[in-house]
């Protein structure tokens, strides 16, 4: 391996992405490779260096014009970057993707197009993307969570059904558990929804959301010393969500202590002026 291109991957691994990008646009510079150039544009895109990384890709395409994964990327890079206007960046990357698919359809590029299709708010053309998406693969785990997540109030059952399958594939899918916890609490399964917030945390300590949930479950069941624990433990991480604030001050209010549930209270109102103000 070409000693700078050593020097560009071991940055990668490290996260140091500066690094990186200076090695591949060096690399890419010298060589005129289009994978240069798209790693190039991954590592400045992760920067948050938009422009610089919209160019990279688009050299990039221009040495190889019939490369899918080229278009797949400059697809994640508008469905992704901060410096434009949303909706016209989310039609940018549908288009990206689609004549990525022209080329090459599989499970990935069909999943990250039925996300931009859900955040376009066009539900029944991300379902057919994900449904493909499963066809396609139907061991592609992201395909099957981002269908289940979509199910879910319609049809909790299919939804339930694919984020198992979800899980037998990837056992650590963190937010797969989430949402089955979800789920089985909605279908008063408690033990299961237990088990699937406990796995959650057991794969990430610090999510918030899971802690939050399991909180909510145990004490929905009176076990109020864990559940004050799990509270206190997710507020504290993350002390800007005024909506866990509001929750944790209903939580000591049913348990009696009503002095500190004022007091959370008065911190959650107090987050909301900031950031009405901001």
């Amino acid at each position: 391996m070409d000693p700078l291109q050593m020097k560009a991957e071991l940055a990668e691994e490290r996260d140091d992405f500066e690094g990186a990008l200076k090695s591949w646009k060096e690399l890419a510079i010298r060589e005129r490779e289009p994978l240069f150039f798209l790693r190039y544009g991954r590592s400045a895109q992760k920067l948050g260096c938009w422009q610089e990384a919209e160019n990279a890709l688009a050299q990039g395409l221009r040495l190889d014009p019939s490369s899918s994964l080229i278009m797949e990327n400059i697809g994640s890079l508008w469905a992704n970057r901060l410096d434009k206007q949303q909706a016209d960046s989310l039609e940018t990357a549908k288009e990206w993707f689609m004549r990525a698919l022209e080329i090459e359809r599989n499970a990935p590029l069909l999943t990250q197009l039925g996300v931009v299709y859900e955040r376009l708010s066009d539900e029944g053309s991300a379902r057919g993307a994900f449904e493909e998406a499963v066809e396609v693969s139907p061991d592609y785990e992201e395909a099957l969570y981002n269908l289940a997540v979509l199910e879910e109030a319609a049809n909790p059952a299919r939804s339930a059904q694919l984020l198992e399958r979800a899980i037998q594939i990837d056992p650590d899918y963190g937010v797969a558990h989430q949402v089955l916890g979800r789920l089985y609490q909605r279908q008063k399964d408690l033990p299961r929804a237990e088990y699937h917030f406990r796995r959650c945390l057991e794969i990430d300590p610090s999510d918030y959301w899971s802690n939050l949930y399991l909180a909510n479950l145990l004490g929905s069941q009176g076990m109020n010393v864990e559940a004050d624990h799990l509270y206190r433990f997710a507020t504290n991480l993350h002390p800007e969500m005024v909506g866990g604030l509001e929750i944790f001050s209903r939580f000591l209010e049913s348990i009696g202590k009503e002095a500190e549930a004022a007091e959370v209270r008065r911190q959650a109102k107090l987050q909301a002026d900031r950031r009405g103000t901001t």
